[in-house]
């Protein structure tokens, strides 16, 4: 009896020690499991993946971060000098006087009217002008238009001849056209219809006689900055050879010569400053250079 409640015990014990064996076990499973989950990288967890964001640079943050590799276009910022500039040049036995004006906003061109006919002189000084060019043809008697002029947009005189225009567009700036159908009407703008094309030279419908003729003559030039007045005796093929090879100008017409350069014309071209400080400011350079010479 003494022999079977020894062995009962032992069996009890033995019985603890594997419970508290299992338990110790499964607590030290646990713990190893949660340790080998921690040490486990992230990217292997099981997560639902998120949306790609998006974020828009600026202009000012793309160029600090990546650079501004990209070439800026070239601003042309050069004015030409407000200055009347006046010089002689002789060129195939002819002389040539010659005036450059700065085509910009600053300078207004003009084109007078006077049905009682006047000299370059007198229209300058009526409305203020620094250089004059001799205007369209007309009829030497009733001293009616014989080609196109507009005025701001209101035609005047229709066109008859298709010959080459001085036009004024709405921001002041002059140019040399041939565009009458979109010239025609259009609002701001004027126009006045001259004679023959000096640069490229075309015949414009004048006879070999008339190129000839050595006579007085006047014409005028243009390029991007600068407007050009030819005045001189000679015949039309030196005149245009003058300017194309000794003058900076893409584009040349010849207006009205003869008589009406040194007489009355009703039609003239004239250039005036359209600001009183400008025109002070020139005045007091001019005085400037009488009082050092």
């Amino acid at each position: 009896m003494i022999v079977k409640d020894c062995l009962h015990n032992d069996s009890r014990i033995n019985w603890r020690r594997r419970a508290i064996l299992s338990v110790t076990s499964a607590v030290l499973l646990a713990f190893l499991m949660l340790a080998l989950c921690a040490s486990l990288p992230k990217e292997l967890t099981t997560q639902k993946p998120t949306e790609p964001v998006e974020r828009v640079l600026t202009t000012e943050q793309a160029a600090s971060l990546f650079g501004d590799n990209q070439t800026k276009p070239k601003v042309n910022t050069w004015h030409p000098p407000h200055i009347v500039k006046v010089w002689m040049a002789r060129h195939k036995g002819r002389v040539f006087r010659i005036i450059q004006l700065p085509r910009c906003e600053h300078l207004e061109t003009v084109i007078t009217y006077n049905p009682c006919r006047e000299t370059i002189k007198q229209a300058k000084l009526r409305v203020g002008g620094v250089a004059a060019v001799t205007g369209s043809y007309h009829h030497p008697r009733s001293m009616a238009l014989a080609d196109f002029l507009q005025r701001d947009g209101c035609v005047l005189a229709g066109a008859r001849t298709g010959r080459s225009l001085v036009v004024i567009n709405c921001d002041g700036l002059l140019d040399i056209s041939t565009e009458y159908k979109t010239i025609k009407g259009q609002q701001g703008v004027s126009a006045l219809a001259l004679g023959q094309r000096l640069v490229p030279l075309e015949q414009d419908g004048f006879s070999t006689a008339f190129m000839n003729r050595v006579t007085d003559r006047m014409a005028i030039g243009v390029n991007q900055h600068f407007i050009f007045i030819i005045q001189g005796k000679s015949d039309i093929w030196r005149l245009a050879h003058f300017i194309r090879t000794k003058l900076p100008v893409r584009a040349a017409v010849n207006s009205d010569g003869g008589h009406v350069v040194k007489g009355k014309a009703p039609v003239h071209i004239v250039f005036r400053w359209r600001s009183q400080r400008i025109s002070n400011e020139i005045g007091s350079s001019k005085l400037a250079l009488s009082d050092k010479r």
